[in-house]
């Protein structure tokens, strides 16, 4: 479906992720434990993205990062396997994305630096959806539902970064209890706990996830979709103006207990670590970067139809109906 081969990232940890040519999230690995529920592929992106918004005087636009509708096209690799890095312009504002593993921990996180090329300024925020599994990949290919039943949610509200989202899975795992926390390294101001808060039901006929346009509703939900999401402080930036942002996510292959808020030490580690790197580069884009190779099927407009009354069906199907 996909022109290229899929690039896989790695640490000593045991972590690896695996993106499409176009930089979405095809699968995340922990040892043993599949991290994200459902896997992308070149016909339907995967749900985790990093979207970027930003606010007009009555409404939103934005635009995802990750996968076949970013504006971003991917840097020429470098050899090093624990990163990955890509940069492009939306709506005159210059956007760099870096995703960088760490090198003994099992945590990652994704880099955005953004710079206003426009001539007025420009109020944006980010907001990081991560489908969540902590399970095996059998039992996650068997019944993704089955398996977010299990995930137990817990907000908590961090003293610099704002609102986490920290994540166990209850149902044992070979005896362990996988464990993951999900935050803004700036400040989450709010979050969901499901697909359905962050997608809706209007994202079926391509419209703009509800989540993304209305922004997160700081509500816990347990339903069938285990999704971790994390909106970030909005900013304004003045022309010219350069800022830096992203989410982190760390792990733990075994969380014996319950969460609670000693495992905000887990959300201090992260950002120590994640301060220490260098910010990516919003320089423009080169002919050595290399764009994203999408599809018809990742790309084009769905088809909008009404309902047919039963008038029109008759009429369509005249003969005799069975099962109805």
């Amino acid at each position: 479906m996909m022109r290229g081969a899929p690039r896989h990232l790695a640490n000593a940890a045991g972590l690896s992720l695996e993106l499409n040519p176009d930089g979405g999230v095809r699968r995340i690995q922990f040892r043993d434990d599949a991290v994200n529920l459902f896997w992308g592929n070149g016909m339907e992106p995967g749900p985790t993205n990093v979207w970027l918004r930003l606010h007009r005087t009555n409404r939103v636009e934005a635009v995802p990062l990750l996968g076949p509708q970013s504006p971003l096209r991917a840097l020429a690799s470098r050899g090093r396997s624990d990163a990955f890095q890509s940069r492009g312009e939306w709506q005159g504002i210059g956007i760099a994305l870096r995703l960088v593993l760490g090198e003994q921990e099992p945590t990652w996180c994704w880099q955005v630096q953004l710079e206003n090329r426009s001539s007025r300024k420009r109020t944006v925020d980010l907001l990081y959806g991560q489908d969540i599994a902590l399970a095996s990949r059998g039992a996650v290919r068997l019944n993704e539902h089955y398996v977010s039943h299990y995930i137990d949610f817990t907000p908590m509200e961090h003293a610099r970064c704002g609102w986490v989202v920290a994540a166990r899975q209850n149902l044992e795992q070979g005896g362990r209890h996988p464990w993951a926390v999900v935050g803004s390294l700036r400040r989450g101001t709010s979050f969901a706990t499901d697909g359905l808060q962050l997608f809706g039901l209007a994202r079926r006929l391509g419209s703009m996830p509800a989540g993304v346009r209305d922004g997160l509703p700081t509500q816990r939900l347990q339903h069938e979709h285990a999704m971790a999401a994390v909106q970030d402080e909005g900013v304004t930036l003045a022309p010219g103006a350069v800022w830096a942002g992203g989410f982190f996510v760390a792990l733990e292959a075994d969380h014996p207990r319950a969460t609670s808020a000693q495992d905000l030490a887990a959300v201090d580690a992260a950002l120590s670590w994640a301060g220490s790197l260098k910010r990516p580069s919003t320089g423009r884009a080169s002919k050595g970067d290399r764009s994203g190779d999408s599809t018809l099927f990742s790309v084009a407009p769905l088809l909008e139809c009404r309902d047919l009354d039963e008038a029109e069906l008759r009429r369509l199907f005249p003969s005799g109906w069975r099962h109805e």
